[in-house]
């Protein structure tokens, strides 16, 4: 099975349950991206790694021509529902669908970091981008930043095969990672700042699927089973739980925009 398709199987374990439960989650984040990037009516944007399209609704609202590219066509489904105006294609960031200088604004939260190759990710999304247009990336911070690596690595722990299926959460979250990414890629950064978020969740199932909705819950589930999934996440979310059982994990996200010349 090619890093693609194995990418591609992963983030499809759970759609209903990722575009529902865990994507909402980022909404500030998205929200704050689409602020600095300078969406507004009659922007034509392109998301990367759409997902379920959650990013690419919010810039739809604010009168944004948007569309987004992802591998997973379970998710893709589901953008389409909630932006039916929308133009959502089954892709790969390597080798984006669309000729050059079709947007003035690319977005990726959370997505360059899973390309098989984000220096080509990177370049392909300046390429799609108008003179003077704008990309703007954002990714986790440090791993020690975020408290929910502590759940990453719990699946991480469960899963005993080689690790080249492309699920690499933090592989542009040290500083100053996404401004050299984009530099290389002939960008010009102009902007740059973190987003403080709390995942928060309303009791430990809730919680178990957002996770098991992701690459990472779907890799260990396949390696291990969900049962031990679960055992192992329920253990390794108890310090970030409250009295009712509540779980809020405090993450911090950074940005950076860049224009093309």
């Amino acid at each position: 099975m090619s890093a693609l398709d194995e990418q591609r199987e992963l983030w499809s374990a759970a759609p209903r349950d990722w575009a529902e439960i865990a994507e909402p989650q980022n909404e500030a984040l998205f929200a704050r991206l689409l602020d600095v990037t300078g969406v507004q009516r009659g922007t034509r944007l392109l998301d990367v790694a759409c997902g379920s399209g959650f990013a690419a609704a919010l810039a739809a609202r604010r009168g944004a021509e948007v569309a987004g590219v992802d591998v997973t066509p379970e998710l893709l489904a589901i953008a389409r529902e909630r932006t039916p105006a929308g133009d959502f294609r089954e892709a790969g960031m390597d080798d984006l669908p669309f000729g050059d200088a079709s947007f003035d604004v690319v977005t990726g939260v959370n997505g360059f970091q899973f390309a098989l190759d984000p220096d080509t990710a990177l370049r392909e999304a300046a390429r799609v981008l108008v003179p003077g247009g704008r990309l703007g990336a954002a990714t986790f911070a440090e791993p020690e930043r975020n408290e929910g690596t502590a759940l990453h690595l719990a699946m991480k722990a469960l899963v005993v095969e080689p690790e080249d299926d492309g699920y690499t959460p933090y592989s542009l979250s040290e500083a100053g990672g996404l401004e050299r990414a984009l530099i290389a890629a002939g960008l010009e950064v102009v902007d740059a700042g973190e987003v403080p978020l709390t995942w928060a969740y309303v009791d430990t199932e809730t919680t178990l699927r957002a996770l098991l909705a992701s690459a990472g819950g779907a890799r260990a589930a396949r390696a291990v089973g969900e049962t031990r999934v679960r055992e192992a996440l329920t253990e390794a979310m108890r310090p970030f739980q409250d009295a009712t059982g509540a779980v809020a994990l405090r993450n911090v996200f950074r940005y950076v925009v860049a224009r093309r010349s």
